[in-house]
């Protein structure tokens, strides 16, 4: 099983058909255009994975507290854009979170789990918001909140599965994050 994460991750990662996740090309359609929305750009992608793979590496408590905490203010910037509240510079964050990530991941940061936590929930909120640029004003934004929230959970889970296979070799998971920070600041300037 292990074995074919790192692959599939590189695929998903090349597949996606844009740098930007949340470009509006177009309106949503339900379920499977939430599954597909996180997989559908790069900063999504190693974002949501670079939180697993931070979390594997800060331990047990972790590996629930940070994708919990992305997770949940994903939630909230969804529910916050669906109310009609502004939140400034939202590609911004998104990029400051794929730079932010890689970072922690390639300096190997030990902070406290309640820093580490708040750090994702502040990137999640971002995230979240940026979700709901896609619905089609008549969708139910249940069933698209779904969809995008299963894809979270699957990549969190791999970025955590992928600490787990490299923990025997620290640099893996070091490259990993430069190769994540790198991408960081090409996507200021996309």
């Amino acid at each position: 099983m292990k074995r074919y994460v790192l692959p599939a991750l590189i695929l998903a990662v090349l597949s996606s058909s844009e740098a930007w996740a949340h470009t509006g090309h177009g309106a949503a359609t339900g379920f499977m255009s939430g599954f597909a929305h996180p997989f559908s750009g790069l900063d999504h992608v190693l974002a949501m994975t670079a939180v697993g793979l931070w979390a594997g590496s800060l331990g047990r408590k972790a590996i629930i507290g940070l994708p919990a905490s992305f997770l949940g203010a994903m939630v909230l910037g969804f529910w916050t854009a669906l109310m009609g509240s502004g939140v400034p510079m939202i590609e911004v964050g998104i990029t400051a979170s794929v730079l932010g990530l890689g970072l922690a991941v390639l300096l190997n940061l030990q902070p406290p789990l309640i820093l580490a936590a708040g750090a994702c929930g502040i990137f999640g909120l971002f995230h979240g918001y940026a979700h709901r640029a896609e619905i089609a004003p008549a969708l139910s934004a249940v069933d698209y909140g779904a969809g995008f929230l299963l894809a979270g959970v699957l990549l969190l889970g791999c970025g955590v599965v992928l600490e787990g296979a490299v923990r025997r070799v620290p640099a893996i998971s070091r490259i990993f994050g430069s190769g994540v920070a790198l991408a960081g600041v090409a996507l200021f300037f996309v």
